[in-house]
Parts: structure tokens; C-alpha cells; sequence
């Protein structure tokens, strides 16, 4: 049977609560140690942790709590659609330009 699509599930003028998960591809690590290789991975966990806050941030969602695994990771968001209700057109182009600073004249989105 089809997945439903998010928007017949979810209002997007309501607050909602989501469990995110999302697995590596081709056997690769986030952490830990990659027996295939012999790498260890667990410098990516402050990076990750670090990319997680900032992007929550910039949009109108709370990171409620997550866990990064050695090959796939869980979010709790929840959306804020009151807040975002909230912003007029200079705190979107703030938010925006948070993500894709100009940089020498050129957009450059992270």
C-alpha cells in the first residue's frame, strides 16, 4: 500500500510532532568504527550535532532530541508554524541568507 503524502497528514498551520529517521547508504558509517575499513568516524558527531542546531535555527522547527547511530540517525522535531506566522519578509530573507551567504557577490548555500 502507498505511503500518504505529508500534506493529507499533517496541517501545516498546526504544530506537529515527527520522529525522522534516515540510514547511510552502501554500508557506510557516520560513527564509530567502519570494520570494512578500519576508519574511525567519531569526529563527524560535534559536526553533525553542530549542522543540526544551526539549520533548526534557521527554520521555524524545534530539534526536540535526536540520536546519531554509526549508520543512520533519529530527530524529534516539531514544527512551529506560530512563530513562522510571526516573521514578515526581513527575518525570512535573514533566515535565508543564514543558509546561502553572499559571499564576494555570490550566493553560496551551505
Amino acid at each position: 500500500m502507498a505511503r500518504l503524502a505529508r500534506v493529507e497528514i499533517f496541517s501545516p498551520d498546526e504544530v506537529a510532532i515527527v520522529h525522522v529517521m534516515n540510514r547511510v547508504v552502501r554500508r557506510c558509517f557516520l560513527l564509530g568504527n567502519d570494520p570494512v575499513t578500519g576508519n574511525n568516524y567519531d569526529h563527524r558527531k560535534v559536526w553533525i550535532e553542530e549542522q543540526l542546531q544551526r539549520l533548526a535555527a534557521c527554520f521555524g522547527i524545534d530539534l526536540l532530541c535526536f540520536a546519531i547511530l554509526s549508520n543512520h540517525f533519529h530527530l524529534i522535531l516539531r514544527s512551529r508554524p506560530d512563530v513562522v506566522a510571526t516573521w514578515d519578509d526581513t527575518e525570512v530573507a535573514r533566515r535565508w541568507l543564514m543558509l546561502c551567504p553572499v559571499i564576494n557577490g555570490d550566493t553560496a548555500c551551505l
